[in-house]
């Protein structure tokens, strides 16, 4: 979610894909996928990285990288086993641009940005500062100028995180003002009918009680992966990654989906899905305590890594879905994951 508005991140850093043992709920026990950095040093870097979304050829990604008060786009490309220096993405900046997020097939890009623009109703007044959702469309020569998105999706000025469904449906979080304890998010969908984006229309499940942020939407919307703060009991205070299963034009209960070293303290959000369906990407902020029992040796190292990717910034992990659905006791993952890959048809804008 947008950084302005979250605690400070930290960072955890963990193996590679493995299972561990964690006591979750009442006193039983489950097997819970632990989570791997994802491209560190290059992607997660020593900045403050959101989590990525790729081109259909899953070969080329973009993600925002926050530099204190601006976040930029960037854009990389896999090459081989590794991916290139990151390079900033032909349509963002100057202004704060974050959140980017690919429709299935690669021709639209929503993201969230804070720019000026001319009104279209009254063309002589000097352009204004406006944020929210907007939109750039695939060109032969890359990418279009950026394009503002309707009223009916920037519904207020806190519009955030947007994910695109098959059909050209844009979920995004919004909250219509900031109190003393910050925006109140909520969870909303807009409907692309007709060549038009309908007025959005909160979640059933996000009735503003819990503080509902950074939702992705699965290509078919058979599931929508979110973060959420106030429904784990108890509160730590943290976000952490839930999933909502659709139950025929509705949605059924919100399952949270717990991993291995979930409750570190810190907040998981940003969710995107790879292109196959079989990976989850996510930022969080996690970082173990420093055990100042270590010989010199390895502090030596532990440096090394900070100066790289591990100082306590945001940066991009992954854990693998189906396991994780499975894991946290939703049995029908395999075919949900499946079905969520249906191809969308190509007469679709996005």
């Amino acid at each position: 979610m947008n950084k302005r508005f979250r605690n400070a991140r930290r960072l955890v850093s963990m193996a590679a894909f493995s299972l561990a043992a964690t006591a979750w709920g009442d006193s039983s026990a489950a097997l819970f996928p632990a989570p791997m950095i994802f491209a560190p040093g290059v992607v997660s870097g020593p900045q403050n990285d959101g989590a990525p979304t790729f081109t259909p050829d899953a070969r080329t990604i973009y993600f925002e990288r926050s530099y204190g008060h601006r976040s930029i786009i960037f854009e990389s490309r896999r090459i081989g086993a590794t991916w290139s220096k990151p390079q900033v993405a032909s349509f963002s900046g100057p202004w704060s641009d974050q959140h980017p997020t690919l429709s299935p097939n690669g021709r639209l890009m929503v993201f969230a940005s804070t720019r000026k623009q001319v009104s279209t109703e009254h063309p002589n007044d000097p352009p204004k500062t406006l944020a929210g959702l907007w939109s750039v469309q695939r060109i032969k020569t890359g990418w279009s100028e950026p394009v503002r998105l309707p009223d009916t999706v920037n519904i207020s000025n806190l519009v955030f995180k947007p994910s695109i469904a098959g059909n050209g449906d844009v979920y995004f979080m919004s909250a219509a003002s900031s109190g003393a304890d910050g925006p109140n998010w909520r969870l909303f969908h807009s409907a692309w009918v007709d060549g038009a984006y309908q007025t959005a229309q909160p979640l059933s499940f996000s009735n503003g009680t819990y503080f509902d942020v950074d939702p992705y939407i699965a290509p078919d919307q058979s599931y929508i992966v979110f973060s959420s703060r106030g429904r784990r009991s108890p509160d730590d205070g943290h976000e952490h990654l839930y999933v909502a299963l659709r139950e025929g034009k509705d949605w059924g209960a919100v399952h949270p989906l717990r991993y291995a070293g979930d409750d570190w303290g810190a907040d998981d959000g940003e969710a995107q899905v790879s292109p196959d369906g079989m990976t989850l990407y996510f930022s969080s902020g996690r970082q173990p305590a420093v055990d100042r029992t270590k010989p010199r040796n390895q502090m030596l190292a532990d440096i090394a890594r900070s100066e790289a990717w591990d100082n306590g910034n945001t940066n991009v992990w992954t854990l693998p879905i189906r396991l994780l659905f499975e894991a946290n006791g939703l049995s029908s993952a395999s075919v949900l994951i499946d079905h969520a890959l249906a191809p969308a048809g190509s007469n679709v804008r996005s």
